[in-house]
């Protein structure tokens, strides 16, 4: 509660279930049927099915973004916890990313069944929507949680504000507009185009190369990581002498 990025974020999901009922109060006087069944295929509203769902699953990985672009605050001596691991840095970052990853599901999970609960208008489409709108983002946070926690790590501790850098609390705006841009962009697409299929495939193609770049970049975040990491010893301990 310190924390005023934390209270902001802590208020989104009013602002969501706010919108919900307000989309539900409209669906009820329309005469109870759902949006597929009311709204014409040529109405944004009929392409944008999963959005909201899909803002649920992005929230969720901001609330994770502290541990997501900082993954070394939390170890008894940060960066310099692991750097005499005889483990290669990739593997290091890959199992990091898995464990933030598996977070983010059982969070999502959860939220998307008590909106299943409370609301019982959760469709398979815009589940699908959600699933590939989770591969994109834990990709791309992925990616920039690395860069972050290489380039900016900071060590925090239970007890003290649980916040994130200074840069990454910065960048918290713009990685929001990045991550929320390929759904909509599909959403749109498919609205333009009158497809449906092409709104799914538009958001297929965003999160298949999220997930190439990642594999294609991990190798070469590990090394940024190596690197850092012989920077930190030559700064504690002085580089050898020739």
């Amino acid at each position: 509660m310190r924390n005023a990025q934390l209270r902001m974020m802590a208020l989104m999901p009013l602002v969501l279930i706010a919108l919900r009922l307000a989309r539900g109060s409209r669906l009820r006087m329309g005469g109870g049927f759902s949006s597929a069944t009311i709204l014409p295929t040529n109405s944004f509203a009929a392409y944008a099915d999963g959005l909201l769902v899909a803002g649920g699953v992005l929230y969720i990985f901001l609330i994770l973004s502290s541990l997501a672009c900082n993954l070394f605050a939390y170890e008894a001596g940060g960066m310099r916890a692991l750097i005499l691991a005889p483990i290669d840095r990739r593997t290091i970052l890959v199992g990091k990313n898995l464990a933030i990853t598996f977070l983010a599901f059982l969070f999502s999970t959860a939220l998307l069944a008590i909106n299943q609960l409370v609301f019982r208008d959760l469709s398979y489409f815009a589940l699908a929507f959600a699933a590939l709108s989770f591969l994109l983002f834990a990709a791309c946070f992925a990616m920039i949680g690395n860069f972050l926690s290489i380039k900016f790590p900071k060590r925090l501790q239970f007890g003290k504000r649980m916040n994130a850098s200074g840069v990454t609390g910065f960048l918290l705006i713009p990685i929001l507009i990045v991550m929320a841009a390929p759904p909509i962009l599909s959403a749109v697409a498919g609205y333009y185009a009158r497809s449906f299929t092409l709104k799914y495939a538009t958001l297929s193609l965003f999160a298949a190369a999220a997930v190439a770049l990642y594999i294609l970049l991990i190798s070469r975040q590990g090394r940024a990581l190596a690197r850092h990491e012989q920077e930190i010893l030559e700064a504690v301990g002085g580089k050898p002498d020739d």
